[in-house]
């Protein structure tokens, strides 16, 4: 399947992919106003002509071999951090309360909105416009094209750059700056200015921003497009686009279409993880129509099943009907340990993750123990995004996993590799928590004492997760 990129922005539509030899194929147009409105899509019908003709421009395979992936601006994602207490309330009102109480001006009434969690006590919520996502669907409707991933750019340059420490994103974006704050590879502050501010006013602003929930300023700042930028005291590193083949420069304007298609191409958990918006909505309807599956009918009637995490969907489109559904409702059963979708239904039960915090939480030696035990993660199933899902399924249990991999052969059965010293405290307990979903376990000692983690868990065919 080749991905087509599709950016708006300023009434610009550019569309990119990269073909089979690596090798990068833009084209871009001014859209009438009449049609889009700044990033805004007002007319998905006479949008899917222009794009058609772009599309075409770009490849020349058939829509059913493609698979539209929208690139959402800043303006049209709301993004923070929320923290919770660990004194028994529900966590869903906790999130919305604080949400609503430090901006009460945003109407969550009008958001797709979940959230995930980063660290203890810290979750990250992202809400994205109701209109907009419903505006992208229909246009890969009528296009007539599986619609892949919806990403908002700015949450995908702390990946692009692996920035786990806290760090300051200042990107300059046709005319406009954009300055995100990340922090635990996330970003709970992101802004839009029409006008560029001098490098005084840029410099408090980021000040003010790097004492945001901070005791000490943020020092660490990456720039795109902004070139001869500086400031003292500040560690300033350019971000580059993607090399390809032949060291072909990426055209201006598809520096962030280039960065989203490599991080589709080289993290296989994109499409699962927060970073999809995809995965915000409720399980849309499919139909089959000349090969092609496409969302059938109105958005308002296609959404009639609520996704329970981050992970249900992977792609609408382009798949067998009966399979992604059977996919997305078995895997949202599992998916709701660290993630909780809460637009449309807020009053949903807070899923596995509160459970297993609440049963940690009453015995605390338990929760310590689990903790020590430094757990690697290999997927040796096949089945992408698995051994991410099995981390943060073993992170619900309160277990520390370290690295996650692609295992060097697949298994049936899931294996758990102790080293010697460790399998007589932690076999049953272990085996305990993973048996509902991994019905089949063998246990084998034989990690050499060195090794930098206690157990490796190579994921077998046989997991329910």
């Amino acid at each position: 399947m080749q991905d087509i990129i599709v950016s708006i922005n300023k009434n610009i539509l550019r569309v990119s992919t990269v073909d089979k030899e690596a090798s990068l194929k833009t084209a871009l147009v001014d859209v009438p106003k009449d049609i889009v409105d700044d990033t805004r899509i007002i007319d998905p019908n006479g949008l899917s002509t222009i794009l058609d003709n772009l599309v075409s421009q770009v490849s020349s395979l058939g829509k059913s071999k493609l698979s539209l992936n929208f690139l959402i601006e800043p303006q049209d994602v709301f993004l923070r951090y929320v923290t919770v207490s660990k004194n028994g309330a529900n966590i869903d009102e906790q999130v919305v309360l604080e949400i609503k109480e430090k901006d009460p001006d945003v109407d969550l009434n009008n958001l797709y909105f979940s959230y995930k969690k980063m660290a203890p006590f810290i979750y990250q919520f992202i809400g994205v416009r109701k209109d907009v996502m419903e505006k992208y669907m229909d246009l890969s409707n009528t296009i007539g094209i599986g619609l892949k991933s919806v990403i908002p750019w700015v949450l995908g340059l702390p990946k692009y750059e692996k920035v786990n420490d806290p760090a300051i994103f200042v990107s300059k974006i046709d005319g406009e700056q954009v300055i995100a704050l990340s922090e635990l590879n996330g970003v709970f502050f992101a802004g839009t200015y029409k006008k560029e501010k001098s490098p005084a006013e840029l410099k408090d602003l980021i000040k003010d921003l790097s004492f945001y929930k901070r005791s000490s300023p943020i020092k660490c700042i990456f720039t795109l497009n902004c070139d001869s930028f500086s400031l003292p005291d500040y560690e300033v590193t350019k971000v580059s686009p993607p090399d390809f083949k032949s060291s072909q420069t990426v055209p201006e304007g598809f520096e962030l279409n280039a960065i989203v298609n490599f991080l589709l191409d080289s993290e296989d958990e994109i499409l699962e993880g927060g970073l999809n918006m995809l995965n915000l909505l409720p399980l849309p309807v499919v139909e089959s129509k000349s090969s092609v599956l496409i969302v059938a009918g109105s958005v308002a009637g296609a959404l009639i099943l609520l996704i329970g995490g981050y992970f249900g969907i992977r792609a609408v489109g382009n798949r067998d009907v009966s399979l992604d559904t059977q996919i997305a409702q078995e895997t949202n059963q599992q998916n709701l340990q660290d993630t909780q979708v809460l637009s449309e239904s807020v009053e949903q039960t807070q899923g596995e993750d509160s459970e297993n915090t609440q049963s940690n939480d009453s015995d605390p030696n338990l929760e310590v123990k689990k903790g020590n035990l430094k757990i690697r993660v290999e997927n040796g199933a096949g089945v992408s995004g698995l051994a991410k899902r099995t981390k943060e399924f073993l992170e619900g249990f309160g277990y520390a996993v370290l690295t996650i991999a692609t295992a060097d052969a697949k298994t049936d059965p899931t294996i758990l590799n102790f080293k010697k010293d460790m399998i007589s405290d932690y076999e049953s307990l272990v085996t305990e928590d993973m048996k509902s979903n991994f019905p089949e376990i063998e246990i084998k000692q034989d990690l050499p004492d060195d090794s930098d983690y206690d157990l490796l868990i190579i994921v077998g065919t046989s997991s329910e997760l």
